[in-house]
């Protein structure tokens, strides 16, 4: 086999997944414990190309929400990857992610 040929079949891959997905808008809501980004009736365009951390920036400054640094991004109780796109963490259509300090749930985190 060529390797001509196997890359074009990844760029195939690549450009068809692109065209499928690659463009196409999302619909972005951040929810935090001080409120909601862009607002509570509102969604934030976005792109499946687009970095999760950027919109959580841009709601970070917008709630004016501070030491987020360790906080988790939820999405239908799933952890998302933040530092990857949409996309990569399988997100598309209306996304609505919850943002916030990690629950100190299961007793492993012993707090007395």
């Amino acid at each position: 086999p060529r390797p001509e040929r196997a890359r074009t079949v990844l760029e195939h891959e690549a450009d068809h997944g692109g065209h499928h997905h690659g463009d196409k808008p999302v619909a972005v809501a951040v929810i935090t414990p001080s409120g909601f980004y862009p607002d509570a009736n509102d969604y934030s365009r976005s792109h499946r190309g687009e970095v999760v951390a950027h919109v959580l920036e841009r709601a970070r400054i917008k709630l004016e929400l501070t030491n987020t640094a360790d906080w988790v991004a939820e999405v239908d109780n799933r952890p998302i990857d933040p530092s990857k796109t949409f996309a990569e963490n399988g997100l598309h259509g209306i996304v609505e992610i919850e943002w916030h300090k990690p629950e100190g749930g299961g007793g492993a985190s012993g707090g007395l």
